[in-house]
């Protein structure tokens, strides 16, 4: 048996290994658990204590700890911005089915996504962009649309984007106020905004977003 077969035949690889029949995982299997063990049970190298000792002794900074990270993400024009702890993962576009007499502008179905189902729902209505307001033609080259896993407590939601920025952090000093110029709709649900690169993006409130998508959806 070679070294990490998992990522040669298992879950990881080609999946050719006839113990998936009896796992659904490699995580299941005992090869898998041993191979764990072995990892935790292994000498620690030289000096390991000493490192460990320096890094926790050093302070941090103030600045490090008060700044937050949001995922970054394009509804059209908008860019937008939810924290990270909210996020579970980004997966590629994928066929959406309706909901027969409960699919509507927010809930637009549900969505597998790695043999689970998820409710998919339509962010952009929720928030009240509207779809004419389209992206400029420079954003839009080269963008990418996915779909966006999230999780609040134990209920997950899938929602369609059209690019996704990536990671970024700040602190709450680098928060603008929301003009009074934006749609009502779009300021009850923001924060704030955020200078990032040239653009501003909105800064989402995430118990407004899940407590009214709760109450337009479960």
């Amino acid at each position: 048996m070679k070294e990490f077969c998992w990522n040669e035949k298992g879950t990881n690889g080609d999946r050719s290994c006839p113990k998936l029949e009896e796992h659904s995982h490699c995580r299941d299997c005992v090869i898998f658990s041993q191979r764990g063990r072995e990892l935790l049970n292994r000498k620690a190298p030289d000096n390991y204590l000493e490192e460990w000792t320096s890094l926790l002794a050093q302070e941090r900074g103030v600045a490090d700890r008060d700044l937050k990270t949001v995922q970054v993400f394009r509804l059209m024009s908008e860019w937008l911005a939810l924290p990270a702890r909210c996020w579970v993962e980004v997966v590629s576009v994928r066929p959406v089915r309706p909901i027969p007499h409960r699919s509507n502008r927010v809930l637009l179905g549900v969505v597998s996504v790695r043999g689970e189902i998820n409710l998919c729902i339509s962010l952009g209505n929720l928030l009240g962009i509207e779809k004419e307001e389209a992206a400029n033609p420079g954003e839009s080259r080269g963008a990418s649309p996915r779909f966006c896993v999230v999780k609040r407590d134990t209920v997950s939601w899938v929602f369609p984007v059209d690019e996704v920025h990536g990671l970024i952090s700040y602190s709450e000093n680098d928060i603008e106020a929301v003009p009074a110029t934006l749609a009502k709709s779009f300021r009850k649900f923001s924060r704030g905004l955020l200078n990032v690169s040239g653009k501003k993006l909105g800064l989402l409130d995430e118990v407004a977003v899940f407590d009214a998508l709760s109450r337009s959806v479960l």
